[in-house]
């Protein structure tokens, strides 16, 4: 009976870990830098700004999309930026080491869509991998597109 459970807890033990390991090469985020560093991304100097990428819907029906950029959560309430993008993806150099919510407004027929995202801007120092001074911004992609 004691061998059995040793077994079990052996078997969980290999589970936990293979679904974390599993878990990490399947991360949904487009800028997993943990697979690899590309040294051409690199900043010779840590920038104190970078650009936050916005990834949106633009159709008939949505031509321009007004955009709300807050600094931390949206429930804080604190608005960096407003502005309205006219294309599919949309860029505003903000502050490094930043978290940020944005919200973009959609319609829909008489109805209005909001979809919101929040991601952090920072900045990974890759000099051991890249051998020189080397600064890769992870983060400050956001996906406020339609579901289809």
């Amino acid at each position: 009976m004691l061998m059995s459970g040793k077994r079990l807890l052996t078997k969980l033990v290999v589970a936990t870990l293979l679904v974390l390991v599993l878990g990490k090469f399947t991360a949904c985020e487009p800028e997993d830098w943990m697979l690899s560093i590309d040294c051409a991304d690199c900043y010779g100097y840590a920038p104190d700004s970078a650009n936050l990428i916005i990834n949106l819907t633009i159709n008939a029906e949505n031509d321009s999309v007004p955009l709300t950029f807050y600094l931390g959560n949206y429930e804080d309430g604190v608005i960096d930026w407003q502005d309205t993008a006219t294309q599919e993806e949309f860029y505003l150099y903000s502050k490094m080491n930043s978290s940020y919510t944005v919200r973009a407004t959609y319609r829909s027929g008489d109805r209005i869509i909001e979809a919101f995202d929040a991601d952090e801007m920072t900045l990974y120092n890759a000099k051991e991998e890249c051998g020189s001074p080397c600064y890769i911004v992870k983060g400050g992609i956001f996906d406020l597109s339609l579901l289809e």
